[in-house]
């Protein structure tokens, strides 16, 4: 008799291997403009390959800290997979897209709005902001403690899932439309210096050593706070009620700090409700099958206990 495989792999894992397809394709198509294209396709298979182990190895163990290591890994992974697009931002196109954002928010604004936002400094107002920007690096691990510890390991998969997709499809768009920001692409025209006593300080520190020159369009930022935000109020609403006002404010931190643009907040929206509506679809799916597939099983053994 063959043996049944019980390895489970949970949506964020799919669209982990998903995503490193579209990823290892596009660098395999556009390989001739990165002479390093075989290191990426390497990690790729590596990252796919630590996903299987981390799945087959873990499933099935009752163990708390195997447990706590299978529903929180991902976070790792958003952050190596973020790392690795810093060096394929140019693997499609070349130069930024900048002129193109910034001639279409002049028309619709009037104003470079990284610009009109310099009359609003004060010291008191960059380190609260700063601080909202800085915040955001624990939103996930915030609100997916909170779930864990109250035994919602299935809503924390579904928040993980989902933020997966938001990230991914960020990645992707950096990948697409390459946009460095209002930080480096209006440099000139910002007259005014953010300071502060600890957050500004942080939040600039962050962005010299982990953010990436031309990940801006979409914010991811933007994007995953927006997840994080509606599964709080989904599924905590202590929660939801504390961070509510950090995360709208983190929303206008991204633009305040010459982060990024408005039309890339816009699309940080968008791209995080976008993965809302078709995760869900695709949870609620996933959760039919595998009721039908339970009532299928159960169906199979009355009829054996019949015979």
């Amino acid at each position: 008799m063959a043996r049944k495989n019980n390895s489970k792999f949970l949506l964020v894992d799919k669209a982990t291997l998903i995503y490193m397809t579209i990823l290892s394709l596009l660098i395999l198509v556009f390989c001739a403009k990165e002479e390093n294209w075989l290191i990426y396709i390497v990690f790729n298979f590596a990252v796919c390959a630590s996903i299987v182990l981390v799945v087959n190895a873990t499933n099935h163990n009752s163990n708390p800290w195997v447990k706590f290591f299978r529903h929180f890994y991902p976070l790792l992974f958003f952050i190596l997979l973020y790392e690795e697009t810093r060096h394929l931002v140019h693997i499609i196109f070349p130069g930024w897209f900048d002129p193109f954002i910034n001639h279409l928010e002049l028309q619709v604004f009037g104003i470079y709005p990284t610009i009109w936002m310099q009359k609003f400094i004060s010291s008191a107002l960059n380190e609260y902001l700063m601080f909202t920007y800085s915040f955001y690096y624990l939103l996930l691990l915030i609100l997916g403690l909170g779930l864990f510890f109250k035994h919602k390991t299935e809503e924390l998969d579904n928040l993980t899932f989902t933020s997966a997709v938001a990230f991914y499809i960020s990645f992707l768009g950096f990948i697409l439309f390459p946009v460095a920001g209002p930080k480096y692409a209006l440099m000139d025209l910002h007259n005014l210096k953010l300071e502060g006593a600890f957050f500004t300080p942080l939040a600039q520190g962050l962005i010299k050593v982990a953010g990436i020159h031309g990940g801006a369009m979409p914010s991811s930022h933007v994007a995953v706070a927006l997840v994080v935000l509606i599964y709080a109020r989904r599924h905590y609403r202590l929660l939801y009620y504390i961070l509510s006002l950090p995360i709208l404010s983190l929303f206008v931190s991204t633009v305040y700090g010459r982060f990024h643009y408005v039309s890339d907040v816009v699309a940080g929206l968008l791209v995080g409700w976008g993965s809302i509506l078709l995760c869900d679809k695709i949870i609620k799916r996933s959760g039919t099958n595998s009721r039908r597939q339970i009532s299928q099983k159960d169906f199979s053994l009355d009829l054996v206990r019949s015979k």
